[in-house]
């Protein structure tokens, strides 16, 4: 496609999103706002989108409708308004023909996923050992004891111990600490593109398991880094040049594939090519029965690591099953996670159990069961305490099968980081990225760990690692232009901002970094504008709304700041958090530490409080102190 018609689909983007409450926005308006014809317009967003123009435009509408649905206590016929389609009844068939599912059973079924509130009614963790001191009343997670251990509680505390304090903390000792990125592609990084099937419909599934299979085992190669999926997948029929790609994603290779599924045979061509020069490197065929495509998998990946001159022992790559219906289940519930939908993680359950059913050894299916109970969280489709133990168990299953497992691993370090048990967390991320350091998740779940004990230069190093590993993935590059900023790395926070524009400038996440850079630099009106137009993006997200009082009141609206106290009646353990936050606005010092205690006592803590710039003139007073010493978090 030509620039320029790039140029005019932004150009429409921007005219529909500014014009989408406006139900006589017409094709006719656009293109004399755009200057083009009906035809060029039409042509363009054809190819572009495959959609016609006024498809697009509805597509559009429905979009934001969706996130309003999700996002606001709009009624439906408010939404309507507000997407520019008047008639209720055409809203709901227009939303029903594009999602498969009508307005009013989406917003039920859609619950968004939020940290739990802690259970006070728990039991003792199979990692409890390993935490040196216990925080004072601290709930603790209702953990399953690890199959086929005794039931007796000493020999729990001293496996653990043994388990993580040996294997986490000597795991690490040999990662050097690097704050930048580096100028230039590591030689040994490889980006795997979506593989092209060059046969009919059917031989889909065949080539997602080939490639997955293939990107699975690489990324478990010594000394070479992959881009996670969720970036490189990105490229999937992309237009764009080797060049380009390696440029995009910062990688040294990339590893095509084209596979041919006839009968019951496999054809596979592999292709690794340069990004520098876009030249290729290396090309291989490989055909077989599709019954041995592990066998063939194996194969392949042997033969990219001689290529790239990597001393890794192949013995060493993983192999899920062998049974390859177990796989193709394995792999659809493993895409079904990818929404956090609460019917998509149902279905996802299904899928596993089916895969399980066929293999029971399979460790990954277990882990990635314990991964969909663990997203559950918060939908109200089980209890806290139930959905705890259950992914805790599917997790020790995996392990057990499979001691290598770093997805068992991460996901028990997020289910002990949402129950505020720092060192548990810490140590299954740590074994986590000593299986796979090339685990983008696991890397940005272990830099948040860091930031909220207070580790924010080390934070930074983790999140530097994510995003090198999934660079098109707006989260990840939020929170390192926060943590950045954190650390007071106003230099790198810039470089990532530069980095996100363009790309992520409707992201909420996004936007909120770009007002922590100006918060951590005491800019409270930038901060203000920024905050405000996170809340624009993401109006559901209460928690920001006390943040911008608090800048509204350190730039001299103190008025506004009374009146936010004033008008805020809730006598709830978050409502008190939000109150501190605004007192530390007014500088009322005492005020401030006094709710933030209650908050505490209550069962309320925000867990970045102990690197937030609004309590930093705070951090030596008794009160603030003993916040974080009843969360385990006093240095």
């Amino acid at each position: 496609m030509l620039k320029t018609d790039n140029t005019l689909l932004e150009r429409l983007n921007r005219l529909i999103d500014d014009n989408l409450d406006n139900p006589t926005f017409t094709i006719d308006t656009i293109c004399q706002a755009l200057g083009t014809s009906r035809s060029h317009l039409h042509r363009t967003v054809k190819e572009s989108t495959e959609n016609s123009t006024s498809h697009y435009i509805r597509k559009r509408r429905l979009l934001r409708a969706k996130a309003l649905l999700t996002g606001s206590d709009l009624r439906i016929a408010e939404i309507c308004d507000a997407v520019g389609i008047n008639n209720p009844q055409n809203f709901s068939t227009y939303f029903t023909e594009e999602f498969h599912i009508s307005p009013t059973q989406f917003r039920k079924q859609y619950v968004r996923t939020i940290p739990p509130e802690p259970d006070l009614k728990k039991e003792v963790p199979l990692y409890d050992a390993l935490l040196p001191t216990k925080p004072e009343n601290l709930p603790e997670n209702p953990l399953v004891p690890f199959l086929g251990f005794p039931q007796r509680p000493w020999i729990y505390a001293s496996f653990a111990a043994i388990l993580l304090v040996v294997v986490g903390t000597c795991s690490y000792f040999v990662l050097k600490l690097r704050s930048e990125q580096p100028a230039s592609p590591p030689v040994s990084s490889l980006a795997v593109l979506p593989f092209v099937n060059l046969g009919n419909a059917e031989g889909n599934p065949a080539c997602a398991s080939i490639m997955d299979n293939i990107y699975t085992s690489v990324a478990h190669l010594d000394n070479l880094k992959v881009i996670a999926r969720a970036s490189s997948d990105k490229y999937k029929n992309t237009q764009k040049g080797v060049l380009q790609i390696g440029e995009a994603l910062r990688v040294a290779y990339v590893l095509k594939g084209d596979f041919l599924k006839t009968g019951d045979q496999v054809q596979i061509k592999i292709n690794i090519i340069g990004t520098q020069d876009g030249a290729p490197t290396w090309t291989k065929k490989y055909s077989g029965h599709y019954n041995d495509l592990f066998q063939l998998t194996d194969q392949i990946v042997a033969d990219v690591a001689r290529q790239l001159k990597l001393t890794t022992a192949v013995g060493k790559v993983l192999a899920h099953t062998q049974n390859i219906e177990a796989y193709n289940d394995f792999l659809q519930g493993r895409q079904l996670l990818v929404s956090r939908l609460v019917p998509d993680l149902r279905a996802s359950l299904s899928r596993f159990d089916q895969a399980l059913a066929l293999d029971s050894t399979f460790a990954e299916a277990w882990a990635q069961k314990a991964v969909a109970y663990h997203l559950l969280l918060g939908s109200g489709e089980m209890d806290t305490p139930t959905l705890n133990r259950l992914t805790e168990a599917n997790a020790l299953q995996a392990i057990r099968l499979d001691p290598t497992s770093s997805t068992a691993y991460g996901v028990l370090g997020s289910l002990y980081y949402s129950t505020y048990q720092w060192q548990a967390s810490e140590n299954a991320f740590r074994i986590a990225l000593q299986h796979n350091p090339n685990d983008a998740q696991v890397n940005h779940w272990y830099a948040l760990l860091l930031r909220t004990t207070g580790r924010i230069d080390e934070a930074v190093h983790y999140s530097t690692q994510a995003i090198t590993l999934d660079p098109l993935h707006p989260i990840f590059l939020s929170v390192y232009i926060s943590n950045c900023s954190l650390a007071h790395r106003f230099d790198l926070a810039r470089a990532g901002i530069k980095t996100g524009q363009g790309l992520f400038d409707r992201s909420f996440a996004y936007q909120m970094s770009l007002a922590y850079y100006w918060l951590c630099q005491s800019n409270y009106g930038r901060a203000a504008a920024d905050f405000r137009q996170a809340i624009v993006l993401n109006p559901d997200d209460r928690g920001q709304v006390p943040i911008l009082v608090y800048c509204e009141a350190k730039r001299g609206n103190r008025q506004q700041a009374r009146l936010f106290i004033r008008e805020l009646t809730a006598t709830t353990a978050r409502s008190d958090y939000e109150r501190a936050v605004v007192y530390a606005g007014l500088e009322q010092a005492d005020s401030s530490m006094h709710y933030l205690k209650k908050a505490a006592e209550g069962g309320y803590f925000y867990r970045d409080t102990k690197v937030m710039p609004v309590f930093r003139p705070y951090h030596k007073t008794l009160a603030f102190r003993a916040v974080l010493r009843r969360y385990n978090l006093a240095d």
